[in-house]
């Protein structure tokens, strides 16, 4: 279904947003596209997208090469990018009409297409009303709706849940699993769980180049199944004086200021490869200090955790 070979994009004479990129999707799998800030994601979805085109390499999307054919891949293709503009004067009901005229939709069909669409994304509530009206939640279900207007084979999703509270969050999941059964579907979010509760696979993208690409479950049930986390809490007197010092212990690859669980009280987690010798080094740090070691937890790394292992720290801005 989607075939990218050796993609790179360059901008000006800066670095390559994305640096040889090589992948296959098969039809309908439903993958996640990770990464931190600036590590190509949007730039890969919009060569995907064709809004716009590779410095080298290729896609070929159902067969037809996105440099030779956009037209006819972009129909082929719905797209809901982070922010997507609409018309705030229209109602639901006529802004879809209006788009699926505009994406080819027979018209004999359109009223059919459109109260598939409404009963799909739940949008009866609010068909009459003008999209300037509506909650960000109800303008994402009238993006996605606008998007599959034309019955897509294929849906390219950035951050399709940002912004929403959890009871919208859980609706638009809904949705996505039920289109799941019929559509390729490339979902880009900074949520993992939102990666492992939806998708299949996790592509994880780094400075761009891939750093991964399999099942979530062979990444940390398999690939990663070495890497550990452990969470522990630490009695003390000054946050910012336990931070800095709970760094200097040797023996873990990352650690992190949790939360605060009681007045002086500090949760961490501290991100391990098995059979590493933290657990013995806070021990005796912490006994040293005179600080109470108050819990102590390790367990198998999940997605989160193997993403960091992967991909580090945030940097730059995504292009």
């Amino acid at each position: 279904m989607i075939s990218v070979k050796d993609l790179v994009k360059s901008y000006d004479n800066y670095e390559p947003a994305v640096k040889g990129v090589s992948f296959e999707i098969g039809k309908g799998e439903i993958v996640g596209l990770l990464g931190p800030n600036g590590a190509g994601k949007s730039t890969i979805m919009k060569m995907l997208t064709c809004y716009m085109n590779p410095t080298a390499g290729q896609i070929i999307i159902d067969g037809k090469n996105t440099m030779d054919e956009p037209l006819e891949v972009k129909k082929l293709i719905g797209y809901l990018p982070e922010s997507s503009p609409q018309y705030e004067d229209m109602t639901v009901f006529d802004y879809l009409n209006w788009t699926a005229e505009i994406r080819g939709v027979d018209p004999a069909g359109i009223p059919a297409k459109v109260d598939e669409m409404i009963s799909l994304t739940s949008l009866e509530r609010v068909v009459a009303k003008k999209i300037g009206q509506l909650s960000k939640g109800y303008r994402k279900r009238v993006g996605l709706a606008s998007v599959m207007i034309h019955d897509p084979k294929i849906l390219i999703l950035d951050e399709p849940t940002s912004g929403l509270d959890p009871n919208q969050i859980m609706t638009f999941r809904r949705i996505l699993r039920r289109l799941s059964e019929k559509k390729t579907i490339i979902l880009s979010t900074h949520v993992l769980s939102e990666i492992e509760a939806i998708c299949e696979r996790v592509i994880i993208i780094n400075r761009g180049r891939i750093v991964a690409d399999d099942t979530i479950a062979n990444l940390v049930g398999q690939k990663y199944a070495d890497e550990q986390c452990i969470d522990f809490a630490v009695e003390a007197k000054d946050l910012a004086e336990t931070e800095r010092e709970i760094a200097k212990v040797q023996g873990a690859w990352k650690v992190e200021f949790e939360k605060k669980a009681a007045k002086n009280v500090f949760c961490f987690k501290a991100l391990v490869t098995k059979g590493s010798d933290y657990e013995t080094n806070l021990k005796e740090f912490c006994q040293n200090k005179g600080w109470n070691l108050n819990s102590f937890e390790i367990h198998n790394a999940n997605l989160e955790e193997v993403f960091l292992k992967l991909a580090g720290e945030e940097e730059g801005v995504d292009k």
